[in-house]
């Protein structure tokens, strides 16, 4: 049950009590004239009864500290789960209204290397498999970095009105694996791995050859 559903119970326990003693003072009053004495031995009794079952109520809700419609609840700390499944508790008081955003002023801005493949509208199967091959080489030996976000892979239409600007950017003339280490949110540096078409024909030289690149890209951010 609900604390609060108990303190209403008591309280209007209280009251019926408190009110036993008047209703008893009032019984007597009128009965006394016409009662004869073992009558009002039991009225006297009835009275003082009365007045202790009132008095000793007044003296528990005394003790218990929850005054009558307060949910006990509102009043005591809330028990919260640690991480071994017992419990512990929990001060509200010591917990702040909102927590202050980490400090990352140190903290690499991310994605480190970014890796594009940029492709035109119409494509031939040796562009097809360029794009599926360095993908998959890059997956199969920077999932993690994938995963945390240094290391993107995008490929791009660059005969998008949007992406034309990568062509003068990356100097392109042809369909192109461009890998693109970034600081501070800004492309730094630039290599566009142009013997992915030599390999086209040896697909473990191909990967070889792709992830060497990816990983020299990768060591050399730690010294921009």
């Amino acid at each position: 049950m609900c604390p609060c559903t108990q303190n209403d119970s008591a309280s209007a326990m209280a009251v019926w009590l408190s009110a036993v003693p008047v209703f008893a003072a009032m019984a007597t009053w009128r009965l006394w004239p016409r009662s004869g004495r073992r009558l009002r031995v039991l009225l006297v009794l009835a009275c003082v009864a009365a007045l202790g079952g009132s008095m000793a109520v007044g003296y528990v809700r005394g003790r218990t500290g929850n005054p009558p419609g307060v949910c006990a609840t509102g009043m005591t700390p809330i028990d919260a789960p640690t991480a071994n499944g017992t419990s512990g508790r929990l001060e509200a008081a010591s917990q702040p209204a909102f927590a202050p955003a980490a400090d990352t002023a140190g903290a690499p801005a991310l994605p480190v290397l970014i890796v594009y493949y940029f492709h035109r509208t119409i494509r031939c199967p040796s562009c097809l498999r360029i794009e599926e091959w360095a993908k998959e080489a890059i997956e199969g030996r920077f999932a993690n970095e994938l995963a945390n976000g240094i290391v993107e892979w995008r490929a791009v239409n660059i005969d998008s009105p949007e992406s034309k600007h990568f062509e003068r950017d990356y100097e392109l003339t042809a369909q192109s694996l461009v890998l693109v280490r970034m600081k501070d949110g800004q492309p730094a540096e630039w290599k566009n791995l142009k013997a992915v078409w030599e390999l086209l024909g040896d697909y473990g030289r191909f990967t070889e050859y792709v992830q060497t690149e990816v990983s020299s890209f990768l060591g050399g951010a730690s010294g921009m």
